[in-house]
């Protein structure tokens, strides 16, 4: 057994889990992964150097000039990747505890402790549950700091990507992005980045954020014969598409509780201010399934 990886299974499910960065190392359906596998570039202190999904915690994306006001205060951070931002919080950099495992379930718990580069001081505690249909990752987060700060939740899953994949996702808005990858302006969904009804991804750079999602997606891998439902709890509102062009064998649909840099908008960007011991809490749960041959129409 690989030292820190959780082996999971049930039926026709095979998810591997990583106590370092409470990271889904894998996760397949009847040996065909629908989450897969993908180096991380740049990013020199990861522990490891792929995975398929990783945790958002205790906030997602990135937070503009490493600073934000809360509170009457101004509060200071340092980055933490190679990126010049603040980026995804601290649980996807650190290793976490095995609270408890069986043979279809991990509970992993990461205490962030206080620290000069940053405010929070909390605890998250994730679990990785497969069932007969399929896999929920749950995820909280408790305000263990003195004082109230905004936080947030969001999970960062890395879906292959093939020449005929489709996706569905619907949202009210689309918001444009501007240089350090952050969000510019919210505008109506463009007719080609609409996924109100399934389509394939653009051929183009796409690293956008979208909001008023009804928290419910769909894709499909015609070359694979399969198929994905995706469902996130209320408080994911928001999702983020990024892949790098048609050539990338992946796409990232990230579920979110807020906006990225949403620490320097106004009304938060959908962050919840915790109170000291308070906690948030969500829920992301992936179906996959064979897809259905398509119905062929006798002329």
């Amino acid at each position: 057994m690989d030292e820190g990886v959780l082996h999971l299974r049930n039926g026709d499910l095979s998810v591997d889990v990583s106590r370092f960065g409470g990271s889904l190392l894998s996760a397949s359906y009847r040996g065909i992964f629908f989450l897969k596998p993908t180096p991380t570039a740049g990013l020199a202190s990861r522990l490891l150097g792929a995975e398929a999904s990783f945790p958002l915690v205790p906030y997602g994306n990135r937070i503009e000039a490493n600073a934000f006001d809360f509170g009457g205060k101004r509060f200071l951070m340092q980055p933490n990747t190679a990126d010049p931002y603040c980026l995804h919080g601290d649980g996807w950099l650190a290793e976490w505890e095995v609270i408890s495992q069986t043979r279809s379930l991990a509970t992993l718990r990461y205490v962030h402790c206080s620290e000069p580069s940053s405010p929070y001081v909390y605890e998250t505690i994730q679990t990785v549950k497969l069932a007969d249909d399929g896999v929920a990752i749950s995820l909280s987060v408790a305000n263990k700091s003195d004082i109230p700060l905004p936080y947030g939740l969001g999970f960062h899953p890395f879906f292959p990507r093939t020449p005929r994949t489709r996706l569905k996702a619907q949202a009210g808005r689309y918001w444009t992005e501007r240089a350090g990858h952050l969000p510019d302006v919210s505008i109506s969904v463009p007719e080609g980045l609409d996924f109100a009804a399934s389509r394939p991804l653009p051929a183009h750079w796409i690293n956008n954020a979208f909001d008023g999602w009804n928290g419910t997606a769909w894709m499909e891998w015609p070359e694979d014969g399969l198929c994905l439902s995706l469902t996130a709890d209320s408080i994911f509102r928001c999702f983020m598409i990024y892949s790098p062009d048609a050539h990338a064998d992946f796409f990232c649909f990230e579920p979110m509780s807020h906006l990225p840099n949403a620490h320097n908008m106004i009304a938060s960007g959908g962050l919840v201010t915790l109170m000291p011991e308070q906690n948030l809490a969500g829920s992301m749960r992936l179906h996959p399934a064979a897809l259905p041959p398509p119905i062929l129409h006798k002329h």
